[in-house]
């Protein structure tokens, strides 16, 4: 395809922009969010950018898995394509190591790695996915560079069955099923694929399970655990095929409880996290078993024009692999954040944790910001915060490869945003700039496929994103743009001139559906320009994707959906060396009673 320029891309988006109307100013309910800071919030008055993936657009198709969501909704996420492949989200030109995901604000352990598979994360039983852009280690501590996705589940309600059943392209077949009521329910799903490579079969299964044992109108206390497992071949890379397998399980228990009282708020969160792994490859057999057992304290107070909030987080990290030895690792982190109405139109957010991670030092994470609303349902808001990210197991010890001198990363960003929401519209844009120091990459500097970890002196970001959607009755469209410019200290050039956008400089999403009576028609259409290589570095082609899908509601309780991906079959790549699926198609049945 031919390469996109950027004045092409931005002419069709201002043109796009100019198009939609204003809308009247009109009441509107606006959506609460609480990952940003960690108190309810209406979207509109949120520092920073905040996207949100509703429970309408979640329960849509509950077969999806999380990074398959992601991917849908025009986030940026890794994947080496199909059902096999490891799946991992990176914000704001931040690695997947730097971006932190939680399960109902609790951070997930990616083991000796450091990375979560989205791609293992049933997207049944998730009420709301949050992806606040970072940093955010002011709140949580490490590995917030780039942002945090919070998954947020609740398998309780009104007392009913779903069922969703599904099957399409390369022998796929998916299948899942959950049980609501007032204080517990249940959630149960499997897939299969025989995948559109050689030797990339998969298969999936999940369990999770709520119980609500004290529901009260602003208390609770709720236990929830998850099971997950996949079993997968793993082809490798067209220069490098393989016929490696992995199997991978994880365990997931939270006891969480919330009490109010007067102005005043208490919630406890207790954890416990396992990943058992195993990888099978012709030169070795590994295993690896991680386990985390964390706890999060946090008290609020509500006076006056102040929301004041602190806490207490700990997590105890153990790793056993027969890559990377036995490894022991505490964290203990303390914060405090003050939301200050300082008028009715300035509001002040200011925040600083502490944390102690195994044998390094103190680290201080600040984050301070001013949001002005000249107007009902618009901001614009200026922030700054800093972040860090410690090497993981692998990073230090993996055999033959690890750096056991590597140092954490440290990061700050500057970042101006607006947000404005009105009955039919909203629009959500930021800028930003980000500067990483002693960031940790791996690299092969002497081209013999010997890959190691390094500190990269200094690594400067650049991005914008701009995020519209607009309700035109019948119809409901959305817009997404990203620029994302990421360079590399050169010492010997004495400036950053490391092109580290692998991913893409420009990236445009464009999304729209319509609603005919019982029949509703979607379509997507998403262009990615500017990539380089991981490998050595040379451009890699642009690349253009349709999607199309139809959605008929049979009788009240049972709707039957037709989807197809990638609609004109393009050949394209996200990873160097691992193609995509071609065309493919979805035909699913779903139900409640």
């Amino acid at each position: 395809m031919k390469r996109l320029s950027f004045l092409n891309i931005n002419l069709l988006l201002l043109l796009l922009v100019c198009t939609v109307p204003l809308a009247a100013a009109e009441q509107v309910d606006e959506e609460i969010v609480v990952t940003a800071t960690k108190i309810p919030q209406p979207i509109t008055e949120v520092p920073g950018l905040v996207q949100t993936i509703d429970e309408e657009t979640n329960a849509e198709d509950q077969n999806k898995s999380v990074g398959e969501l992601l991917l849908q909704e025009g986030l940026t996420v890794s994947t080496h394509g199909g059902g096999a492949s490891f799946a991992n989200i990176q914000l704001g030109g931040a690695s997947a190591a730097q971006t932190l995901v939680m399960f109902d604000g609790i951070p997930l352990s990616g083991g000796t790695t450091g990375i979560v598979d989205l791609s293992n994360i049933p997207v049944s039983g998730v009420e709301k996915i949050e992806v606040v852009y970072g940093p955010l280690s002011a709140l949580y501590g490490a590995n917030a560079l780039g942002g945090v996705v919070n998954i947020i589940p609740n398998l309780t309600g009104d007392a009913e069955q779903r069922f969703y059943l599904s099957g399409g392209t390369f022998g796929s077949a998916r299948g899942s099923l959950q049980l609501t009521r007032e204080r517990w329910g249940l959630a149960i799903g499997a897939a299969r694929t025989d995948g559109h490579r050689p030797h990339s079969a998969t298969e999936r299964y999940d369990l999770a399970a709520q119980l609500n044992l004290v529901q009260h109108e602003n208390d609770f206390l709720k236990l929830y655990g998850g099971y997950r497992v996949k079993n997968a071949q793993l082809p490798g890379s067209e220069l490098w095929p393989s016929k490696d397998h992995q199997e991978d399980r994880n365990l997931f228990l939270n006891l969480a409880g919330k009490k109010e009282y007067s102005n005043n708020s208490l919630e406890v969160k207790l954890s416990y996290q396992s990943w058992d792994n195993y990888h099978d490859s012709i030169f070795n057999k590994d295993c690896h078993f991680s386990t985390r057992w964390g706890s999060d304290l946090t008290f609020r107070h509500d006076r006056d024009a102040h929301r004041f909030l602190a806490g207490l987080a700990f997590n105890y990290d153990t790793s056993d692999s027969t890559a990377s030895g036995k490894h022991w690792q505490h964290g203990i982190g303390l914060y405090l954040q003050d939301l200050w109405d300082l008028n009715d139109q300035l509001l002040l957010h200011a925040g600083l944790r502490w944390d102690q991670i195994a044998e390094y030092k103190p680290v201080f994470s600040p984050r301070v910001g001013l949001t002005w609303f000249p107007a009902e349902r618009l901001n614009f808001g200026l922030s700054y915060g800093t972040a860090f990210r410690v090497p993981t197991v692998n990073d230090l010890y993996w055999k033959g490869s690890g750096n056991p001198d590597l140092k954490p990363e440290y990061g700050q960003k500057w970042e101006v945003s607006a947000h404005w929401q009105e009955r039919q519209i909203t629009v959500k844009a930021n800028a930003y700039q980000s500067l990483l120091r002693d960031g940790i990459i791996w690299a092969d500097p002497d081209g013999d496929d010997q890959w190691l970890p390094e500190n990269v002196d200094r690594l400067r970001i650049y991005g914008f994103n701009l995020i519209a959607t607009y309700d035109w009755g019948l119809i409901d469209t959305s817009l997404g743009y990203a620029f994302l410019d990421r360079r590399g200290w050169d010492s010997l050039r004495a400036g950053y001139t490391r092109d580290l956008n692998y991913f893409g400089q420009h990236q445009f999403n464009l999304k729209g559906q319509a609603d005919f009576g019982k029949l509703n028609i979607n379509t997507g259409c998403q262009v990615v320009a500017n990539r380089i290589g991981t490998a050595n570095g040379e451009k890699m082609p642009d690349y253009l994707l349709l999607s199309a899908g139809l959605r008929y509601q049979l009788t009240t309780n049972y709707v039957l959906s037709f989807d197809v991906e990638n609609l004109t079959d393009t050949k394209y790549q996200i990873q160097e060396g691992y193609p995509m699926p071609g065309r493919n198609f979805k035909l699913t049945l779903n139900g409640r009673y």
